[in-house]
């Protein structure tokens, strides 16, 4: 299933600034808080995320298109997309922790992203070997979880039904004045043949809102 960012988005209008999702963090605290703590940031890791979007430490770039945790908002419902890639390339903030962590803040969202850092391991102290360490490439549990892809483009619109030819709804009146009851069939038995002609399927049930919206901004409570 795809992710309708788009849809589940934190802030409903697109960012011009950094200093503009601060603000957003402060007239929805409730709201971000919880979008923090769903993608796995501490408190004190937020806290210092906000600051940094007021100091102007954010920078805008190009996010990459995997992040280990994207948080989303359905119907006041905060949940988190494990292991998000993005299908289309997209634009946004980027906060860089003190502890290696890197928070995403996609700009046609708003929602807050958490991309995890590479750790230091520590080689075991032996009798005739000098302690030293080397960097050993991060691998948290959430990499061996499916990748979900995630999309941040207006759903498509319903299709309204196919309407049926002017003609066809004349024929009636047209066969009236002429007398023959018999023509007054003819409409109704093509449509029953156009009917008969069309697939039946068994639409595809709409993934809880709790996972997100589908692309066609879609879910089920």
């Amino acid at each position: 299933m795809i992710v309708n960012m788009y849809v589940d988005h934190l802030m409903s209008t697109p960012p011009a600034s950094a200093e503009e999702v601060w603000s957003a963090t402060r007239q929805h605290p409730k709201l971000f808080r919880d979008a923090a703590g769903r993608i796995g940031l501490t408190p004190q890791e937020y806290r210092e995320f906000q600051t940094a979007l007021l100091d102007g430490k954010a920078a805008y770039v190009k996010l990459p298109r995997r992040v280990d945790a994207m948080s989303g908002d359905r119907r006041g419902s905060v949940y988190a997309v494990r292991n998000a890639v993005m299908q289309q390339t997209v634009m946004g903030w980027r906060v860089a922790l003190a502890d290696g962590n890197v928070v995403y803040v996609p700009q046609v969202c708003g929602n807050i992203s958490l991309l995890k850092h590479a750790a230091v391991a520590h080689v075991k102290t032996r009798p005739h070997y000098v302690a030293a360490a080397k960097h050993v490439p991060y691998t948290p549990a959430i990499y061996h979880q499916p990748e979900t892809p995630v999309t941040m483009v207006p759903p498509p619109e319903q299709v309204p039904p196919v309407q049926a030819p002017a003609t066809t709804a004349q024929a009636v009146p047209a066969a009236a004045s002429h007398g023959s009851p018999f023509l007054f069939f003819i409409p109704a038995a093509i449509g029953g043949i156009i009917a008969g002609l069309q697939p039946h399927s068994t639409p595809t049930a709409p993934p809880p809102c709790s996972a997100g919206s589908n692309a066609q901004n879609a879910c089920s409570k």
